[in-house]
């Protein structure tokens, strides 16, 4: 499984031994691991979508990140057929896997893969299941008492190239479905129709009732409309009179308003000024307290810091006692220094005496201009007769609020007496007269409809009673069963023909159907039966090379007597013998010599049997090797 680039001819007809040569393990192996199944799993997976080992191409790729690609060329019909698969190949796909074919002058590539595989599948008439035991047979999967009852019949029919009538008897069973839904909604539809009409009756009844209705109620309401419209004209002069007077009383507070303005306009204005002087001076004030503030409290750490010094080099020449003997020590001091650290300290307390004055003076200017900006706040309230205007404000404002409440009501009570003036409608009566009309013409449609529902469902239960009938007859009881009933002639002959070929009519395989069902109806259920002179006559209870030789019988028989070799030219043998003596591996590859040449198509045995090669007429040898690039399988013919 680690092929690099391989392009294989082959001939057309004969047996072909392949074998294998592990260069690669260093003599560790022989053969084993070389990849001779997968180059039957490449041909077999791309032409027929035989599995193999793995589920995805993508598992065949050499380091399952690279691409996968296989290309097969043949002939079906006298026509060219070429088949590409391939995974995150140029060829196909950059990004995933891809199967397409041409035939016939056409390039088939669905949408989906499984599309193309069953069209493919379609045009070669082999499909996958038959394909594992006629085509690429397997030793180690060959197991036919494993597969299902259902599998097993498939698998006979699909031989004999019969439609797949499991899935006829799946559709015609949804299909049956179906219309016992359709049946019963046509059911539902005539009891429906016959329930509207009873319903439409009484509808009709009750719209006449509607209408008598009607007509007492229009006159009730053409004479509440004449009152209703006389209130109405009466509302609107009033309203109008009360707007009148909201709108004088507001002439009367703007002539107030005009009056307080006259008044006090000249006194307020010089405090306001004298306010906004007085307030600019306490803010210049409040800007310079900061930078006062840290003046103040630098001057202050001057004073200190030279203070400190000054007394620190005083103290220096005083008399001390030495720290080791006790001694009296006379310092020596700088007379002139002394003087210079005086004057700074005296200097650095002048500094702070001036700071912190800034700052008293700063804070008593701002004291000061806050009384005076109180006492014109004062005066200004003294003046203020911003109460008396706000009152007549709001006064004003909720006069205007009547008149607008007001103009809305009047325009409502236009509107309504304009509708007043058209008078009632009547749109009721001529409703009900209407629907009266209507619903007996619906009575005279539901009537038709019951008869038309009648005819409808007489059909639908002819056609269900139909429907019944083909449900039944592709089920296991009906045509399945007799085909294979039919067929079972044909393979017990064939079978009993490999049989003898390959056991010297020691084991002999036959085919057969029971009856299940006490009711007497037979299923369409296939039985393997084992005539073993020296064995088990159980297929389960088979050693294992009896069971592999039962297999390979049954595999043999499904493809003669399905001449599957017509459909596909070749069969590939992966170690069908694996548990066989000499004399039966012999007779099996003198059979597979002989059919290859009868039937004229290649026959391909992957075994480690060297007596196999005697019988071959051609040998594929398969090699893996390790390369400087890495380990590369290649295929040749010798």
């Amino acid at each position: 499984m680690k092929f690099g680039n391989v392009q294989l001819d082959f001939p057309d007809r004969g047996l072909i031994m392949v074998t294998g040569l592990n260069s690669a393990s260093g003599g560790s192996l022989q053969s084993v691991g070389s990849g001779k199944t997968g180059v039957g799993e490449a041909i077999s997976r791309t032409l027929l979508g035989v599995t193999g080992r793995f589920q995805h191409v993508k598992q065949f790729s050499r380091d399952k990140h690279g691409d996968t690609y296989v290309r097969i060329e043949a002939a079906l019909h006298d026509k060219p057929l070429i088949v590409e698969l391939g995974y995150k190949c140029e060829e196909m796909s950059k990004t995933g896997e891809a199967l397409r074919f041409h035939y016939d002058g056409k390039t088939i590539e669905r949408g989906l893969i499984a599309e193309t595989r069953a069209e493919l599948t379609r045009l070669i008439g082999v499909p996958p299941l038959l394909a594992t035991w006629t085509v690429f047979v397997d030793g180690e999967n060959l197991k036919f008492n494993k597969l299902s009852q259902a599998d097993c019949v498939e698998l006979v029919m699909t031989a004999l190239r019969q439609p797949p009538w499991s899935e006829y008897h799946e559709q015609s069973k949804r299909a049956t479905g179906k219309f016992k839904q359709v049946l019963a909604k046509d059911e539902k539809a005539h009891e429906e129709a016959g329930r509207r009409v009873r319903e439409t009756e009484q509808d009709c009844l009750d719209a006449k009732e509607d209408v008598t209705r009607e007509q007492k109620d229009y006159a009730r309401r053409k004479a509440e409309n004449e009152r209703l419209l006389a209130e109405s004209q009466t509302g609107i002069e009033q309203r109008h009179k009360t707007i009148e007077q909201c709108q004088q009383e507001q002439e009367k507070i703007n002539q107030k308003l005009k009056e307080i303005e006259q008044r006090q306009s000249a006194d307020y204005h010089t405090l306001e000024i004298q306010r906004n002087e007085i307030a600019e001076r306490v803010q210049d004030c409040e800007r310079h307290r900061a930078a006062r503030l840290n003046k103040r409290e630098q001057a202050l750490e001057a004073q200190l810091n030279t203070k400190r010094q000054y007394q620190n080099y005083e103290d220096s020449g005083k008399d001390k006692k030495c720290p080791t003997c006790g001694k009296l020590m006379t310092g020596k001091i700088d007379p002139q220094k002394l003087e210079t650290l005086r004057q700074a300290y005296h200097q650095a307390e002048e500094h702070l005496k001036s700071a912190r004055q800034e700052y008293e003076d700063n804070e008593a200017a701002i004291k000061a201009q806050t009384k005076l900006y109180a006492e014109v706040m004062e005066k200004l309230e003294a003046l203020s007769t911003e109460k008396e205007v706000t009152a007549l404000s709001q006064d004003y404002e909720k006069l205007d609020d009547r008149i607008r409440d007001t103009l809305t009501i009047i325009h409502q009570a236009e509107l309504r007496a304009e509708q007043l003036k058209r008078g009632v409608t009547d749109e009721k009566l001529k409703s009900a007269e209407a629907i009266l009309k209507e619903r007996e013409r619906v009575l005279g449609i539901a009537r038709k409809t019951v008869e038309t529902s009648a005819t409808t469902l007489v059909e639908s239960q002819a056609t269900m009673r139909v429907l019944e009938y083909w449900n039944t007859a592709f089920s296991p009881y009906g045509i399945p069963n007799m085909v294979l009933k039919d067929a079972i002639q044909p393979l017990n002959r064939e079978a009993r023909r490999v049989s003898s070929m390959m056991t010297g009519g020691t084991i002999e395989v036959l085919y057969n159907t029971r009856r299940e069902l006490a009711s007497g109806q037979e299923k369409a259920e296939l039985v393997i039966e084992v005539n073993n002179t020296l064995g088990s006559e159980e297929l389960a209870g088979s050693s294992k090379g009896e069971s592999g030789l039962t297999n390979l019988i049954i595999a043999e028989t499904l493809a003669e007597v399905g001449q599957v070799s017509r459909r596909v030219g070749y069969r590939w043998y992966d170690e069908v013998v694996p548990h066989q003596d000499q004399v039966v591996c012999k007779s099996i590859y003198s059979h597979l010599r002989q059919i290859a040449h009868s039937l004229g198509i290649l026959i391909f045995i992957v075994d480690h049997n060297p007596t196999a090669a005697d019988y071959a007429d051609y040998l594929l040898i398969v090699e893996k090797s390790r390369t400087p690039e890495g380990i590369i399988g290649t295929v040749k013919w010798r």
